[in-house]
């Protein structure tokens, strides 16, 4: 479970950004003996701001980082560049749950790698898991363990190299305390609305179909029904893959990697089979269609919705860019309400969530967000972004109309829409 997360000096957030899902209530390190972190954190955080105010760059610096967990290599430091700071490291800080826990973890890049690394156990007091330094590229890399830390810590720390997270080599060589940790902080999903990436997700949802048909074929339907899609539900057709076309890709894959490859048992799985969509027609009779004739809306609903609700089985994060992009608001509402409804998430899930959408303000029928849930990105006069939260203001009440504030730009996070140049140029132009 996410609590907080910061970045400092992250492509256009020169100071420290700061996104908290803590409840304001809990002022302890951890909730009380009738509580729990179910109860003390937020289940949703919604993200305001114009366009260009550093919205979608806070996701990516929470994705890079969760990258870097995995074991991608280079792509933490990230500063902006045309700042005197450039110089400076970027740096992470992610405090989160797992097993039942609470741990804190920072780290440090440089242009040359990672200059330090650091988890920490939070209870009634804070007790060292790691700490890792290394000063300079040339360095020697230094693990300082903590007394809990049991595994193989000196082949992990041999494996690390500079552009290394530690905690990313002890995931994949399965470190004995670390590795369950990772793959419970890993359960986070990111979604993006792009072309490719809602066809990679359509085919995730083919391949949960074809292992676990009754479960995700009425899952896909009850989706369906629930977004008012005119879709009874959704089938695999399994159908033969002719051999010249097997052939085709055994030689493209091939000549990609240089050598005879075998085709992967899951991409052989995702040509088999293909989605039919079963409509009603308008005499009452089924109606069957493929994948092409679906409306995009329609494609992205079921390819946020499907990660949506493998999130709110299993625990962990859902992470959407732009989640109004083709979705009606209603639906985009239904999605952060199937995330703040009790009765559905049993497991701690959240989503964070970029967005436009301002009718998610407003309290008809009621609210729809708390102020803690609700965030704006704003950038600054001086070209650098920033992040606040609408609990910030102590006068709004409520029931205040937060939707007409934000519009009208009292709450900021808004574009400062200026014509005159424009009206200027036509002017001379017409001359």
């Amino acid at each position: 479970m996410l609590l907080t997360f910061s970045v400092t000096n992250f492509r256009c957030f020169t100071g420290e950004a700061v996104l908290d899902l803590v409840r304001p209530s809990l002022k302890t390190l951890m909730p009380g003996r009738d509580s729990s972190w179910i109860r003390e954190t937020q289940r949703a955080a919604v993200i305001y701001g114009a366009n260009a105010s550093g919205k979608s760059t806070l996701l990516d610096a929470l994705e890079a980082l969760h990258r870097a967990i995995g074991g991608a290599r280079g792509i933490l430091y990230q500063p902006d560049r045309f700042r005197p700071g450039a110089s400076e490291p970027t740096t992470y800080r992610l405090e989160f749950t797992a097993e039942g826990r609470r741990f804190a973890y920072t780290v440090t890049a440089e242009v040359w790698g990672i200059s330090s690394e650091e988890l920490w156990e939070v209870g009634r007091r804070w007790k060292k898991v790691f700490v890792r330094r290394q000063p300079s590229a040339t360095a020697p890399l230094e693990i300082l363990a903590g007394p809990s830390l049991r595994g193989a810590n000196r082949e992990v720390k041999n494996l690390t190299s500079a552009d290394d997270l530690f905690l990313g080599v002890a995931f994949h060589y399965r470190h004995e305390t670390l590795f369950p940790l990772v793959k419970e902080l890993r359960t986070t999903s990111f979604v993006h609305h792009s072309d490719d990436e809602r066809l990679a997700r359509i085919r995730w949802l083919t391949i949960r179909l074809a292992d676990d048909p009754q479960a995700w074929g009425e899952i896909s339907a009850a989706l369906s029904q629930m977004a008012d899609l005119g879709i009874l539900r959704i089938e695999l057709e399994e159908q033969e893959i002719p051999p010249k076309v097997l052939e085709e890709i055994r030689s493209l894959a091939e000549r990609l990697q240089g050598e005879d490859v075998g085709l992967p048992d899951e991409l052989l799985r995702q040509l088999r089979h293909s989605l039919v969509f079963i409509h009603r027609g308008p005499d009452g009779a089924e109606c069957r269609l493929g994948l092409g004739a679906q409306s995009e809306g329609t494609l992205t609903w079921l390819a946020t919705a499907g990660p949506a609700i493998q999130t709110l089985r299993q625990g962990g994060v859902l992470v959407v860019d732009e989640l109004d992009a083709s979705l009606h608001p209603h639906l985009a509402s239904a999605l952060i309400e199937m995330f703040q409804d009790p009765d559905l998430n049993t497991t701690g899930a959240q989503i964070i969530a970029t967005t436009h959408d301002a009718s998610l303000l407003g309290n008809t029928p009621t609210p729809r967000l708390e102020a803690a849930e609700t965030w704006f990105c704003e950038k600054d006069d001086d070209g650098s972004s920033s992040i606040y939260s609408l609990a910030d203001f102590t006068d709004l009440r409520r029931a205040s109309n937060k939707e007409k504030r934000y519009l009208v730009g009292a709450l900021g996070g808004v574009p400062r829409v200026d014509p005159s140049g424009l009206r200027r140029l036509f002017a001379v132009m017409g001359d």
